[in-house]
């Protein structure tokens, strides 16, 4: 066979893989983002439909907060009216107006007032009798902390039209007053709201305890949410989206919960999308990448034809432009037999191939020189780090002795200056980066004592460290900031005496330090904070808390992120510091217990 014909052939079945298969990715990707984006606006659409909901019930409860309000009402509605020409009277003084207003403004169907005074005898009044007590809407209005119900949607006798209800107690003016307000709304306000999104789709909105408010289903309705399958993953969660299947259709089902109110807080909006209702355009989109893929297939074909015939005329010609690679006069690396332009093709990608590996030795070792460089500064900022705690340091010490020489004359002094030399001799020790744990321990009993001059009576403390660790080495002056953090910042403004608590554990293989005391503690905003401060990548910007960060970045430099500081704290019960790092026992040459 031709070498012609091999590339015909070939072009054409790689040609046809892979638009076939970029034409099944595309096609699959896109009818996904169709998909998305149709259940994106219907979750917009059913978001607009839940706002809208939310503002009408809660225009409604705002006439029932006027009613509440209106002590006038609730006066005349509790006097007893021997004469009832007199309860006529105060009826279309008080009320009539009252009930003929809200109609008229609020597209309310009529006001019902149930109440177990008998003074009032006309239609929209209803007596408070044993059936109406035992009802189960009038025990949800009186069990509910905010005295309203929303009642389900009901036929009216008359006017003859079906109608839903909040129902809100009148007892402002005396607690145990049994009157109800029902503002009855007919059901057309709620599909007025879905009117234009529930073509294709159905919505219902439910209580929230389930009772089906509305359901634009004709075919068949449901009265409580627990007639659905899915009712139990709705009524768990706020909103969300699932797939529901009813028979050969399946639905996407999307739904939100109202939680601006108390009264409607918990009702749920939920829309029911045919998915058939969803496959004309993506069904429109398949079409048209199939139709974009035939003819791709058949300009491909025709160009793969024509370059085909000219390929064989072109190698000479390609040949002679790839020799001026060898003005470099590389060397080959594979033996090439033959003098086609095959042969000359494959000197040539000798050549090539020696001058990527030129290039490739040369990136490696400008990474190699980078990343050295890198540690050289990652040592530099770690001994920066360490030199920001001293003078930090130094210099509440200078100010505990002068604050001390001002208020207590030279008593005690020898001793305070016996203590502090020493810590600066500590302090000032020279080593590596790394010193026993008992060394570490020594000094922040010396530090403590110090503290304890410059705050008379002010706390306590209790070092409990294992005697196995103290033979481990830690990073130095790395558990210093920590105590000096719970002093300044959790006993310093406490007026009452408080107690530090250090102590150590071995944990998995880690060593637990743990600085903890009962002081002010840290609010919640304010431990998110210095969580946020302690995983910052700059070391050296930060004044406050910069004790704990460089302490932080210390520990995780040395030994990892799985090592550091966990900081736990509660407003008003103190302040708990631990700090993990992993076990390192002495080694020959460091200094022993």
């Amino acid at each position: 066979m031709k070498i012609r014909t091999k590339l015909i052939i070939t072009h054409l079945l790689i040609m046809l893989v892979l638009l076939g298969s970029l034409t099944y990715v595309l096609v699959k990707r896109s009818s996904d983002l169709v998909f998305d984006n149709i259940i994106e606006n219907a979750t917009l659409s059913l978001s607009q439909v839940r706002v809208n909901l939310d503002h009408k019930l809660g225009s409604y409860e705002d006439i029932a907060n006027t009613l509440y309000l209106n002590t006038s009402l609730q006066d005349m509605l509790m006097r007893h009216f021997p004469d009832l020409r007199d309860a006529y009277d105060e009826y279309f003084a008080n009320f009539e107006p009252l009930d003929s207003a809200v109609k008229i403004t609020q597209n309310v169907s009529r006001l019902i007032i149930y109440t177990d005074n008998p003074s009032f005898v006309f239609a929209n009044f209803h007596l408070i009798d044993n059936d109406v007590k035992s009802s189960n809407w009038y025990q949800a209005v009186i069990q509910s902390p905010f005295g309203a119900y929303w009642t389900a949607s009901y036929m009216n006798e008359f006017p003859v039209e079906r109608v839903f209800s909040l129902r809100k107690r009148l007892n402002k003016q005396d607690p145990n007053s049994p009157i109800v307000v029902s503002i009855e709304v007919n059901v057309s306000v709620l599909n007025e709201l879905i009117h234009e999104e529930s073509k294709g789709k159905r919505f219902i909105f439910t209580m929230p305890d389930g009772v089906v408010l509305i359901d634009s289903s004709d075919a068949n309705p449901i009265k409580h949410l627990d007639e659905l399958s899915f009712a139990k993953q709705i009524q768990t969660s706020a909103e969300g989206k699932l797939q529901y299947k009813d028979g050969k259709e399946t639905y996407e089902v999307l739904y939100q919960t109202l939680n601006s109110r108390n009264v409607v807080k918990g009702m749920k909006v939920i829309t029911l999308i045919p998915v058939t209702e969803l496959m004309p355009k993506i069904n429109q989109l398949k079409s048209l990448s199939f139709g974009l893929f035939i003819i791709a297939c058949v300009i491909s074909a025709a160009l793969i034809f024509a370059f085909s015939l000219g390929l064989t005329r072109r190698f000479t010609e390609l040949s002679i432009k790839m020799r001026r690679v060898h003005k470099d006069n590389f060397q080959s690396f594979i033996e090439v037999k033959g003098k086609d332009e095959v042969a000359q093709l494959g000197q040539i990608f000798n050549v090539m191939v020696k001058r990527l590996g030129q290039l490739v030795n040369e990136r490696y070792q400008s990474e190699i020189d980078r990343q050295e460089q890198a540690l050289r500064t990652k040592e530099v900022e770690l001994y920066a780090l360490q030199a920001q705690i001293k003078p930090h340091f130094l210099f509440n010490i200078l100010n505990t002795i002068r604050g001390k020489l001002l208020i207590a004359g030279d008593r005690e002094n020898a001793q305070l200056v016996g203590l502090l030399a020493k810590s600066f001799r500590m302090m000032l020790k020279s080593g590596g980066q790394t010193i026993p744990l008992t060394e570490e321990i020594e000094f922040i009993e010396i530090y403590l004592q110090l503290q304890s001059y410059r705050y008379v009576d002010k706390f306590v403390f209790d070092i409990q460290i294992p005697v196995e660790m103290m033979r481990m080495t830690i990073p130095k002056l790395c558990l210093q900031p920590l105590v000096e953090n719970a002093i300044t910042h959790g006993i310093e403004l406490k007026k009452a005496s408080s107690q530090i608590w250090i102590s150590g554990e071995f944990i998995d293989g880690h060593i637990h330090l743990i600085v903890r005391d009962d002081g002010l503690g840290i609010s919640a905003q304010r431990l998110d904070e210095i969580h946020r401060w302690l995983q910052e990548d700059s070391t050296l910007s930060r004044d406050a808390h910069i004790g704990l960060q460089n302490v932080h970045r210390r520990l995780r430099d040395l030994y990892g992120e799985a090592y550091g500081l966990l900081i736990e704290s509660e407003e008003g019960q103190g302040t708990k510091v631990t700090m993990i790092i992993p076990e390192q026992p002495l080694q020959r040459g460091d200094t022993d217990v």
